[in-house]
Parts: structure tokens; C-alpha cells; sequence
């Protein structure tokens, strides 16, 4: 009774559920008669339920054209189901792809600006060795020269040092704006694990290198390859359950009514 008990409310559950998303997501594919579809696709769903049922119980008296369209009927409905809930949880999956491609594509432009600002730093540095080693070789002119000769280097030195200070201050400048970046892109990651979901999905998709559209269309096709599968076999599995027990049922009424014949005798 348990068992029976328990395989009656699973079958309806996961029955329920699978006919739920199915409804929405066909529904929502002829969003322009939704009220009408939603029960259109709510009837099927119930008929598909008791089609299996039908012929569970009464497969041996039931016509041979019958038997094969309800069982035709049936499996078209399943695979009815499956596109349906496919639709409906492709669609959740684009809302939330949607933001967070939007974020990563926001994140990897601010990832670019940092690699550019790291290559003007490293030509400053270079600009800057440049000019020491000028003016290193500038000063080591100057003891040789008289005093009119070494007026113009004086003046090239003092240009060195004044454009090597303004490349130092653009260093800095540099290096505010990359930490401006970095507290940027923090920002925007924060954002991106709230959708816990698609990270997931980014993260195994980086570990197998390939696109993510591929790994979250993988999961909902296992999904949906037991969804609605798993509902129907659970469903036979309780009408198999219950046959049973009338049978046993019956047997038992039997017994009995020929134990009570033999005590009248």
C-alpha cells in the first residue's frame, strides 16, 4: 500500500510538472491565443495520462486500430511534452544568458583596456630608459666643454628631466585609472555570480572548452529525455501495482466465497 501509495503521488508529480512546463512553454510559442492554447495543450496533457491508463488496463480487449493510435497518440504527445518543456526552459535560459553575455562582454572590453593600459606603461618605461641613457651621455660631455658650448646641453637635459617627470605623472595616471578597472570589473563579477545558474554552466563550459550555448542545450535535452518518459513509466508501474492487487483482491473474494459453499454443504 506504501509503495503503491508513494509510486500514485510521484507519477502525478512528475506528470504535473513535465504537463506545467510543457503547457507554458507551448502557450507561450502561440503567445497570441495564449488563454486558448494553455487549455488546448492542459486537455492533451490529461488525455495522453489517461490514453496510458486505458490501455494498460484493457490492452487485451481493445481493438487492434484502436491500440495503435492511442499508442501513436501517446508517444506524438511525449514528444509534444519534451518540445514543450525544451521551450520553455531554452526561453528562461535566454533571459538570463542575455544579462550575462551583456556583463562578460563588458568585462572582457574592460579586460582589453587593462592589457592597454599595461602596454602604454611598458613604452613610458621604455621612453624613460631612452632618455636617461641620453642624458647620461649628455652629462658625461659636459667636463669636456667650455662654458658657451655647454649651455645648450644644460638646456637638453633640463628638457630630459621635465618630459621624463610628465611620462612619471602619466604612469600614475595610468595606474589610477587600471585600479579604476579592476574595481570596475569586481563590480560586474559580483553581478555575474548572482546568476549562479549560467555560472555554473560557463565554468564547466571553459573546463570541456566549448561554447556554453552547447553545455546548457546538453542539460536541457537529458532533462527532457527523462521528463516526461519517467512520468509515464511511473504511471504504468502504479497501474501495474494496482492490477495487481485486485487480482489478489478477487483471488481472495473467491477463495472465500467457495469456503463459505463448502460450510453450507
Amino acid at each position: 500500500m506504501v509503495l503503491r501509495a508513494l509510486l500514485f503521488i510521484t507519477s502525478l508529480l512528475v506528470a504535473g510538472c513535465a504537463a506545467w512546463f510543457s503547457v507554458l512553454g507551448i502557450a507561450t510559442l502561440f503567445s497570441g491565443s495564449y488563454v486558448s492554447v494553455l487549455i488546448m495543450a492542459s486537455a492533451l496533457e490529461i488525455g495522453k495520462l489517461v490514453a496510458t491508463t486505458y490501455l494498460h488496463h484493457y490492452w487485451a480487449y481493445t481493438s487492434a486500430l484502436l491500440k495503435g493510435y492511442l499508442v501513436t497518440a501517446t508517444l506524438v504527445l511525449m514528444c509534444i511534452t519534451s518540445l514543450g518543456i525544451f521551450g520553455y526552459l531554452s526561453s528562461a535560459y535566454a533571459v538570463n544568458s542575455i544579462q550575462f553575455s551583456n556583463i562578460d562582454s563588458q568585462v572582457g572590453s574592460l579586460q582589453e583596456r587593462k592589457s592597454g593600459i599595461d602596454s602604454e606603461v611598458s613604452q613610458i618605461n621604455s621612453r624613460i630608459e631612452t632618455l636617461n641613457a641620453a642624458r647620461r651621455s649628455q652629462e658625461e660631455r659636459l667636463p669636456k666643454m667650455s662654458a658657451a658650448n655647454a649651455r645648450p646641453i644644460y638646456a637638453d637635459i633640463e628638457r630630459t628631466a621635465a618630459e621624463m617627470q610628465a611620462q612619471r605623472e602619466r604612469i600614475v595616471q595610468l595606474q589610477d585609472s587600471k585600479r579604476e578597472l579592476d574595481t570596475q570589473i569586481q563590480e560586474l563579477k559580483l553581478k555575474m555570480s548572482a546568476s549562479k545558474d549560467i555560472g555554473t554552466f560557463k565554468f564547466i563550459a571553459d573546463q570541456f572548452n566549448l561554447p556554453l550555448d552547447t553545455i546548457v542545450m546538453a542539460f536541457i535535452c537529458i532533462i527532457i529525455a527523462v521528463f516526461d518518459p519517467l512520468a509515464i513509466a511511473l504511471l504504468l508501474s502504479y497501474n501495474s501495482t494496482l492490477s495487481k492487487t485486485l487480482m489478489k483482491d478477487k483471488s481472495v473474494d473467491v477463495s472465500n466465497r467457495i469456503y463459505d459453499l463448502s460450510d453450507g454443504l
